[in-house]
């Protein structure tokens, strides 16, 4: 029984531990976020939508105050300079390198998913209005540079209406899904919606 009882007891200590790693206010630095190839229409790529997602994620965490997060322009400069590709995946040499060169403990990374149609775009009385509905997913995870390990990792979604209206004179900001077009600003709202669910749920789920 004494036996039962310490192994549970230790089990209860890992777990919070595990929990627990990240403290509130730990320096963090926010990767550029990439897109699974084939899963993202080419349209929402050349948009760099990976690029949107980053800064969508740091702009949550910075909102948030939980965590102290690394300016973007300091982790763009660095990558640059030292040579290391991180985008949506970061190996544990280029981590650890990143933790020494910017002092921090952690490192936050992902991809946006996918970016697709619930619904095929329809025409509203003839109107020209073309209405769809665009939806995106975001996976980010959280590194331990010292030890490389995945301390925790979430997943966000994000739903927007797109219409736009077929007028002539000027360039329609539109983009391809499928074989249907849809507004830039939908497919930025879908990324940010997911983006700061996912932050919300990381942030949850590491008790902060």
């Amino acid at each position: 029984m004494l036996r039962l009882a310490t192994a549970i007891m230790m089990w209860l200590v890992l777990m919070t531990g595990a929990a627990s790693a990240v403290s509130l206010h730990d320096s963090v630095a926010v990767m550029d976020f990439g897109t699974h190839p084939g899963a993202v229409p080419i349209d929402i790529n050349v948009m760099n939508a990976g690029e949107a997602a980053s800064e969508y994620v740091t702009a949550r965490l910075i909102e948030s105050g939980k965590l102290d997060v690394v300016d973007r322009t300091l982790v763009e400069d660095t990558l640059q300079s030292e040579g290391i590709k991180t985008v949506g995946l970061v190996d544990p040499d280029s981590a650890r390198r990143l933790g020494e060169i910017l002092g921090v403990r952690y490192i936050i990374y992902g991809n946006v998913n996918d970016v697709t149609l619930s619904n095929v775009g329809t025409t509203v009385l003839s109107s020209g209005v073309t209405v769809c509905t665009v939806q995106a997913h975001l996976i980010m995870r959280i590194m331990d540079v010292e030890t490389s390990d995945i301390v925790m990792a979430s997943k966000g979604a994000g739903k927007s209406k797109s219409s736009f209206v077929r007028v002539s004179g000027g360039p329609l900001l539109t983009v391809e899904v499928g074989r249907s077009k849809v507004t830039q600003d939908s497919v930025h709202n879908v990324i940010e919606q997911s983006a700061f669910q996912a932050v919300d749920i990381l942030l949850e789920r590491l008790q902060l």
